[in-house]
C-alpha cells in the first residue's frame, strides 16, 4: 500500500486526476449496478407474478339471475382464455348437474381489476417501494457522493500539502526571513515547482550575502578613502595656517614659499586621485559585459604586445612563460585589458628587473598570473586578499585602489582576484575570468 500511495505521489497531475475519476466511476458503477441487482431479486421474491391481473366479472343470463367470480389473467393475454361460466341445472331424471355456460349467451362485465402488488401485506408492500426508491436513488446518490470524494481525494492527496508547503514559504518571504527549508518530496509538476522554489530561496540568500558583503565592503572602502582623504588635506591647511601666519610677517623666503606650494599641489593630486578612484568604482555596477567569441592566441598575442610597451616604459621586461592555451573562449576582452592593465601598471613599480606573465584555459574559466621580482606584497595586503578592498600599499593609493577596481571587474566577469607572494620573492597575482 506504501508503495501505491508513493506511486500515486509521484504521478503527473494529469494521469492522477484521469486515474482518480476513473476508479471513482467504476466505483459508482459497482456499488449501483449491485444495489439495482439486489433489488431487483428481493422485489421478485416479494412479488414473483408481478405482471399478473386479477379482474372481479360479474354475469347476468336472459332470465335476469347472474352471478360474481374472480380469475386470473397476465397482461396480453387474450381474453378468451376466461373460463366459462358454471352454472347448475336440472338433466332429464330431475337431477341436479353443472353446466357450461358460454359467455356469449349472457352479458358480462368487469366491475374490479387488481394487480398482484394489491394482494401484498403493507409490511411487504414497503419494502417492494423502498427497493424501488433505492433502485432510483442509489446510482444517483452514489454519482453526486462519487464526484464529491473524487474531488477531496485529489486534492487532499495531490494539491493539499504542496500548496501550503508553498503558502508557507511565501509568507516566510514576506516577512523577510529566509532562515528555512522548503521541502516536499515527489516527480509531479509541483514537486517540481517546489524544488524550483527551494533554489530560488537558496539563491535569495546568495544574493543576500553577496549583497551584504558588498554593502560592508563599500563602508570599508568609504571608511579606508575617508581615512586616506584627512592626510592630504590635513597637509593642504597645515600648509596653508603656515603661510597665512608668515606671509603676514615677510619672513618666509621665496624658496620655502614655492617648495610648500610644490607639496600643496602634491597633496592636491593625491586628493584627486581618491576622488576618481572612488568614483569609478561607484560606475563599475553600471558597466554592462560584452563577451565574444575569441581565438586565445590572438587574444594573448595582443595582450602581450600591449603590456610589453607598458613594461618598457618603466624598464622592466615583460616575459611570458608557460605554454600558450590553444582553442577559442568567451569573454568581455575590454574588461580583461583594464584588470590586466592595472595589475601590469601595479607590477612595475615594484619590480626589479622582469615581470613574468602566464596563461591557462581551465573548463570554465580563463586565468592569468602575473608576478613580478620585487619585494611582495605587505601583510596587511595578504590579510585582506579576500575582501574587496586591498589596503594601500603606498601613500600615493595606486595598489589599494587599482586592485579593488580589479576585484570588483573579476567578480562582474564570474571570477575573482587572487593575491599572494612567490616562494623567493615578488607578488603573484591571479586573474580569473569565467568564460
Amino acid at each position: 500500500m506504501g508503495k501505491l500511495r508513493q506511486k500515486y505521489r509521484n504521478m503527473p497531475l494529469r494521469k492522477a486526476f484521469m486515474l482518480t475519476v476513473f476508479l471513482t466511476f467504476s466505483i459508482v458503477v459497482l456499488v449501483s449496478g449491485i444495489t439495482i441487482w439486489g433489488c431487483s431479486a428481493f422485489c421478485n421474491w416479494l412479488l414473483p407474478d408481478s405482471d399478473v391481473v386479477y379482474l372481479t366479472i360479474e354475469t347476468q343470463d336472459t332470465n335476469g339471475s347472474g352471478q360474481k367470480f374472480s380469475t386470473r389473467i397476465r397482461y396480453g393475454d387474450d381474453m378468451s382464455e376466461i373460463p366459462f361460466i358454471l352454472t347448475y341445472d336440472k338433466d332429464e331424471n330431475g337431477e341436479t348437474v353443472l353446466k357450461d355456460v358460454p359467455l356469449s349467451s349472457i352479458y358480462a362485465k368487469v366491475t374490479k381489476a387488481e394487480n398482484s402488488y394489491s394482494m401484498l401485506t403493507p409490511k411487504r408492500k414497503l419494502a417492494y417501494r423502498m427497493c424501488r426508491i433505492l433502485m432510483v436513488a442509489v446510482p444517483l446518490v452514489s454519482s453526486v457522493l462519487g464526484i464529491f470524494l473524487c474531488g477531496f481525494y485529489f486534492y487532499r492527496r495531490k494539491l493539499y500539502e504542496p500548496l501550503k508547503v508553498l503558502s508557507e514559504a511565501t509568507e516566510q518571504i514576506a516577512e523577510k526571513n529566509l532562515d528555512f527549508v522548503l521541502s516536499y518530496e515527489s516527480s509531479d509538476e509541483l514537486g517540481k515547482l517546489c524544488r524550483s522554489f527551494e533554489e530560488m530561496r537558496k539563491a535569495l540568500i546568495e544574493n543576500n550575502r553577496q549583497l551584504w558583503n558588498m554593502i560592508e565592503e563599500r563602508k570599508r572602502i568609504q571608511t579606508s578613502v575617508a581615512h586616506d582623504l584627512r592626510n592630504p588635506i590635513a597637509i593642504i591647511e597645515g600648509y596653508t595656517e603656515y603661510l597665512q601666519i608668515n606671509l603676514s610677517t615677510g619672513k618666509l623666503k621665496p624658496e620655502r614659499t614655492g617648495e610648500i606650494i610644490c607639496r600643496i599641489e602634491s597633496a592636491a593630486k593625491r586628493l584627486e586621485q581618491y576622488t576618481e578612484s572612488v568614483r569609478t568604482i561607484n560606475q563599475l555596477d553600471d558597466i554592462e559585459l560584452h563577451p565574444e567569441q575569441i581565438s586565445l592566441k590572438e587574444l594573448i598575442a595582443d595582450i602581450t604586445d600591449d603590456l610589453y610597451f607598458m613594461a618598457s616604459e618603466y624598464g622592466v621586461m615583460l616575459k611570458v612563460t608557460g605554454p600558450i592555451p590553444d582553442g577559442e573562449a568567451v569573454l568581455d576582452t575590454s574588461l580583461l585589458y583594464r584588470v590586466l592593465e592595472n595589475i601590469i601598471n601595479n607590477a612595475v613599480r615594484y619590480a626589479e628587473k622582469e615581470i613574468q606573465i602566464s596563461f591557462e584555459k581551465k573548463e570554465h574559466s580563463f586565468v592569468v598570473t602575473v608576478t613580478d621580482d620585487g619585494v611582495g606584497f605587505s601583510e596587511e595586503v595578504l590579510k585582506g586578499r579576500n575582501r574587496l578592498f586591498v589596503a594601500a600599499a603606498d601613500a600615493d593609493g595606486h595598489s589599494g585602489m587599482g586592485l579593488t577596481i580589479s576585484r570588483l571587474l573579476c567578480r562582474k566577469h564570474g571570477g575573482r582576484l587572487e593575491l599572494s607572494n612567490g616562494k623567493k620573492q615578488g607578488a603573484v597575482v591571479r586573474v580569473i575570468f569565467g568564460i
